[in-house]
């Protein structure tokens, strides 16, 4: 069958490349080019990978990386460290009970120790190497260069903790403790003669000291596994005297209002009454309160947590005094119970469906190249578990939206940003040439779309009578015209298939009216975005079984143009495109009848172009093309 559409005026030559009409809507103005093939290294890191919790409160904890400049003075356990060569600076970040992801902040210069503290609201606090304390009221205050105010200082300060209302640090032998949020401070002395190298807070007011551990009299090292732990010491009256510690761990840190030895297996925590220790308060009831951590993560995916307690610096709280038998004292001897006990989950792997002829075309997964700006949402939104069903999605029934961020992904840095006005449920994300397209499900059905490029706010560009959380794919045109395509319930080769459904958004500025429309395909398998606002279509009549193709280009303001029909297919079509205004296909030749059971990856594919004689012919490369080139070219790779 010959093709249709060709240039008006003078003899067609059937068997020249059919060139698509001049597009009438020149490029638009946001569109990013895509990332060289080093850079997009870069798309594929996790910027928060690096980043360990330096400070929790009780709605609120800190995030940093080693290179954002936090030292690990005041950590027990150690959880920051110097700097990490190449990391990206992405800055320290807050994760909110309230707010949600909050950041970067501003914390003040060469700061070796963050902390939390506050009776009413998580005011933050950071320390400097020469003990000077400063204060933000909360994380938005820490958002502002000069929201972190100077308060008192502890010269020689080599360690720091807050909680409650308490902020200490540890100077020489000495513990100094503040109650009226830094202005002023209190010390003791915590072991005469040795020098503090850890201190913690608990919200209630205990404090925990750690000094070296006693030189054995003998004057000979202790035989491995039986030194000494450092001497623990520990005082009920925030800070003004202190006393030896009845239990001596061989490590201890703080979580939340628990100070213990860190070890899940043989848990050792300090009770509420500031001086037992005990055996009986399992790991569990710290592990199973998730972290504010769990915020801290990046994808184009929309994932909720349930509303609910976090473990905080309140919560779990400090265990009940021991019963008889289940007391920690002396010396902590070494764990001879069993673990946890993680186990890994698998994931098996998926095959590759089979298809025929030009049903391949639904087979086509393609994702657009990354760009410089990369639009994606925290895992901070929150559901009610209340209302979510049995089976249910969290997702889907949210209190709280997710904060998105725009990702400068060459300069590696993150800036989040409120959920656009009108969308209390968002469903779906997706990036394409510089622009963030966010689906929301409307209050009246639908899907409500809002786009964001790496300037400007969010920007509403209407509701359409689609299921939001219907979108299969983004597609993207070199103009910046925009496809989403749309998924359907039954396979291609269902006898009924239904039609092909898709969003086209012309290369308009973000944000003009009537930028989207919708088409709707019988029988297609193919729709891929065009210069000009356009989509080429494809569709296979149900009763050719995949061997016959329809190719017509819908623009906007026109009639659909038909470009080709019953276009004879004899091998599997595996991508269509529009490239240099012509329309291409790529070509997966069918195995010979005693190769059958190839496997389809290991057959090439090579690109053909669409004729005005309506035929598929292969596509006749550049002079100098190497051989490998010469399957796919530079669009197909």
């Amino acid at each position: 069958m010959r093709a249709e559409g060709g240039p008006a005026g003078g003899p067609v030559d059937p068997s020249a490349p059919l060139v698509l009409p001049a597009a009438a809507i020149p490029p638009a103005p946001w569109i990013e080019p895509p990332l060289d093939e080093q850079e997009r290294e870069l798309a594929e890191r996790d910027l928060f990978r690096e980043h360990r919790e330096i400070a929790l409160g009780a709605r609120v904890a800190v995030f940093a990386a080693p290179g954002d400049g936090a030292g690990a003075a005041g950590r027990a356990g150690g959880a920051s460290g110097a700097g990490a060569p190449g990391a990206a600076a992405v800055g320290a970040f807050a994760v909110h009970q309230d707010l949600g992801v909050v950041g970067p902040l501003k914390l003040p210069a060469g700061f070796i120790w963050v902390g939390v503290a506050g009776q009413r609201d998580d005011a933050l606090y950071a320390a400097t190497p020469e003990g000077a304390l400063h204060r933000a009221a909360d994380v938005h205050a820490a958002l502002r260069p000069d929201g972190f105010e100077l308060r008192g200082s502890v010269p020689g300060a080599t360690a720091w903790d807050a909680a409650g209302g308490l902020i200490a640090a540890a100077a020489g032998e000495r513990v100094s403790v503040s109650a009226d949020e830094g202005r002023t401070f209190t010390s003791a002395v915590v072991a005469p003669g040795k020098p503090v190298r850890a201190v913690l807070v608990r919200p209630d007011g205990v404090l925990v000291a750690r000094v070296p551990a006693e030189a054995p009299s003998h004057g000979r090292p202790a035989p491995p596994g039986r030194a000494a732990p450092p001497g623990t010491f520990v005082s009920s009256d925030r800070g003004q005297t202190w006393a030896r510690s009845t239990f001596q761990p061989r490590t201890l840190e703080r979580a939340g209002s628990w100070i213990w030895n860190g070890d899940p297996d043989c848990p050792a925590v300090l009770s509420r009454d500031g001086r037992a220790w005990t055996r009986a308060a399992p790991a569990n009831l710290l592990y199973d309160l998730p972290p504010f951590g769990l915020a801290l993560s990046l994808s184009t995916t929309i994932i909720a947590q349930e509303a609910g307690a976090r473990r905080s610096a309140l919560v779990p709280p400090a265990p009940e005094p021991p019963a008889r038998g289940a007391a920690a004292v002396g010396r902590e001897p070494q764990c001879k119970e069993g673990g946890l006990g993680l186990t890994g989950i698998g994931e098996g792997g998926g095959g590759h469906g089979g298809c025929e002829g030009a049903l391949c075309l639904r087979l086509d997964f393609r994702q657009p190249p990354p760009t410089r700006t990369w639009l994606a949402a925290f895992d901070d939104g929150l559901c009610d578990p209340a209302r979510v069903p049995p089976g249910g999605k969290c997702a889907a029934h949210l209190v709280r939206p997710p904060t998105f961020a725009v990702v400068d992904q060459r300069a590696g840095a993150v800036t989040p940003v409120a959920a656009p006005e009108g969308c209390a449920q968002p469903v779906d994300l997706r990036n394409a040439a510089g622009v963030g397209v966010l689906v929301c499900r409307a209050a009246g059905g639908g899907a409500a779309l809002f786009v964001r490029g790496a300037q400007g706010p969010w920007r509403a560009e209407g509701t359409h009578a689609i299921p939001a959380d219907a979108i299969k794919r983004i597609i993207a045109a070199p103009d910046g015209t925009l496809l989403l395509l749309l998924e359907r319930m039954r396979h291609a080769s269902a006898p009924q298939r239904e039609p092909l459904q898709a969003l086209v958004r012309s290369p308009l500025p973000l944000g003009a009216p009537q930028a989207w429309r919708r088409v709707v395909v019988p029988d297609g398998v193919a729709a891929m975005p065009a210069p000009g606002g356009a989509a080429l279509l494809a569709s296979s009549p149900a009763a050719s079984a995949g061997g016959r193709l329809d190719v017509s280009l819908d623009r906007p303001g026109h009639p659909v143009l038909a470009l080709a029909r019953g276009v004879e297919v004899s091998q599997n079509l595996m991508r269509i495109e529009v490239h240099d205004g012509r329309v291409r296909v790529g070509v997966l030749p069918k195995p010979a009848p005693e190769l059958r059971g190839e496997p389809w990856y290991t057959r090439d594919e090579r690109w053909h172009v669409l004729t005005h004689g309506g035929e598929l012919v292969p596509e006749a490369p550049p002079p100098g093309t190497p051989a490998d080139a010469r399957r796919f070219g530079p669009a197909g790779r």
